[in-house]
């Protein structure tokens, strides 16, 4: 192997270095967990409150969007946890505001649970759905054994919904259309996190919304040196820097511990100046 070489993947001694690395981490974040349970009982209002800017600015009592989120989660059959993602209220916001759009595009298929959700939520909006093939790279990478796609297969057989298989730098040959509703949740780091954003923003229409998930900002104390963590929030913020509508973010788990030590947001974006 030549100097400067990286280790194959598979090798005994990446395995090795893997695992190594694994538990260095995980003795971070229980270190850091502890001082996170300490700090907690200061950041609850905060993390508690940070959301509330998205709802007044709707005109939308939370209350009701949640009893909305609930609904839509039964008739789908989708179990709710106490630390579900601000998304899924997020969208049943936007329905109580009034929103109904008529095309909506999901980057990052998963287990469907988003794309089911989406689509019931929505009906009768066309749900575009986006999601790796098999043999590409990085879906070998963050998906197991095909579990995901079973699971997603029951989800996403509703009339409305459309099915891709494909990578993102791929999406200009489907000839998709323009979009009142996108979910950005594929890649998170670079390069696919920058033309995702960029290929999202080229086709939301005016008055619409686009919300990108998982962004970590440059604060955050457990993530903040892993390598690709940081990316999205690199690209959002590029992008508020040259553009007048602005993403803005709301935060992913309300848990004040988590606002501690893995603060991490969704990303707001409703286009009102194209």
């Amino acid at each position: 192997m030549q100097i400067g070489t990286a280790v194959p993947r598979g090798t005994l001694l990446d395995l090795a270095s893997r695992a190594v690395r694994r538990l260095a981490f995980e003795a971070w974040r229980r270190a850091l967990g502890v001082f996170a349970t300490l700090r907690a009982p200061n950041a609850r209002e905060a993390s508690a409150r940070h959301n509330d800017f998205f709802f007044a600015e709707l005109g939308v009592d939370r209350a009701t969007a949640e009893a909305e989120y609930r609904r839509i989660c039964t008739e789908i059959g989708l179990a709710r946890m106490a630390d579900d993602s601000i998304h899924f209220l997020a969208f049943a916001a936007l329905k109580v505001a009034g929103f109904r759009p008529g095309t909506v595009l999901e980057l990052g298929t998963a287990t469907g649970e988003t794309t089911a959700f989406l689509a019931a939520l929505f009906d009768p909006a066309i749900i575009h759905t986006v999601e790796l093939p098999d043999g590409d790279p990085i879906f070998r990478r963050f998906h197991g054994a095909g579990a995901d796609r079973r699971a997603a297969a029951a989800r996403l057989d509703r009339p409305n919904i459309r099915a891709h298989r494909v990578n993102t730098a791929f999406l200009s040959g489907l000839g998709l259309p323009d979009f009142d509703l996108i979910w950005l949740d594929a890649g998170h780091e670079f390069p696919e996190v920058a033309w995702d954003h960029a290929f999202c923003l080229g086709k939301l229409r005016k008055g619409g919304w686009l919300l990108s998930d998982d962004i970590r900002p440059n604060d955050n104390l457990l993530f903040r040196h892993r390598h690709g963590a940081l990316d999205a929030f690199a690209v959002t913020e590029y992008l508020n820097e040259r553009q007048e509508a602005k993403f803005r973010y709301l935060l992913k788990r309300e848990d004040p511990r988590l606002y501690i030590l893995d603060r991490k947001y969704v990303a707001v974006l409703h286009n009102t100046v194209q």
